[in-house]
């Protein structure tokens, strides 16, 4: 199984992945390819994001409204868990009509190409979007996922000429069919190399992905989440037409057997 990012990392994203084919169509929980995420849509939510910690580490409950934030970090920090927050970025088809504006009205630099991963791909494709994405401090999902394997998904990673690759972007539907979140694509995993940044290019490839998991996974709605201070995505995502949903994504994590301060960037 390709698996990606430090140990602890890696094993979280393999175990979630075993243990999301137990949970099967659970509406409960959902996952981006790494690891498992609780939905808030029920009452015993928390409870069930303290089981997921203590068994993968760390897991987010999807979205809780800001005004209850703290509230709800006490509590969690009152079982011993670390927290993180980021906050939830939502959009709906009208992002379709201006990723398809971008697209028809700006393109890539002339010596990138564009490889969507699929389950025919190399591995060396989705060496070359992890290459991109953990130097950023964004954890890649796990293989099954890229490849759209274990449920609706994909990936791409832009290459220079060389075949370096420059920039990654991805999406996938990570709520079960029995879930009424189905149809909104968990979208982003915006990376590029630094030496590339001012081209335009996390704008033109995130548009190309948002059109993709319209008409190739059939999304009807987008998400993604903006870490605090990190105006550039969140301009990037406004331009797009996802904006501030006013809920944050609320991060668990269960220190004895996670080290890391927050999943990913």
């Amino acid at each position: 199984m390709e698996v990606f990012g430090s140990e602890a990392q890696r094993q979280m994203s393999t175990t979630g992945e075993h243990l999301l084919h137990l949970l099967g169509d659970d509406p409960r929980f959902c996952s981006h390819g790494r690891g498992i995420q609780v939905s808030n849509e029920y009452s015993e939510a928390l409870d069930d994001a303290y089981a997921m910690a203590r068994i993968l580490g760390v897991t987010a409950i999807e979205s809780i409204p800001r005004p209850e934030v703290a509230k709800t970090l006490a509590k969690i920090e009152s079982q011993g868990f670390k927290t993180d927050t980021i906050a939830c970025y939502l959009g709906g088809l009208n992002c379709v009509d201006i990723a398809r504006h971008v697209v028809e009205t700006r393109t890539l630099p002339e010596d990138l190409t564009v490889r969507v991963i699929d389950r025919d791909s190399p591995p060396e494709w989705l060496e070359a979007f992890a290459e991109v994405a953990l130097s950023h401090g964004v954890l890649p999902p796990i293989g099954p996922v890229m490849r759209g394997v274990s449920r609706p998904g994909f990936a791409m990673v832009a290459v220079d000429r060389s075949g370096t690759p420059v920039a990654t972007a991805g999406s996938v539907l990570c709520h079960p069919p029995s879930s009424p979140l189905h149809r909104r694509a968990q979208w982003g995993q915006l990376s590029t190399k630094p030496e590339r940044m001012g081209e335009g290019i996390a704008t033109i490839l995130g548009a190309m992905a948002l059109i993709h998991s319209h008409e190739q996974l059939g999304a009807a709605g987008f998400k993604t989440g903006i870490a605090p201070g990190n105006v550039a995505s969140a301009c990037l995502c406004e331009r797009l037409g996802l904006q501030d949903s006013g809920s944050d994504i609320v991060a668990i994590i269960d220190p004895k057997l996670f080290a890391e301060d927050r999943l990913t960037k």
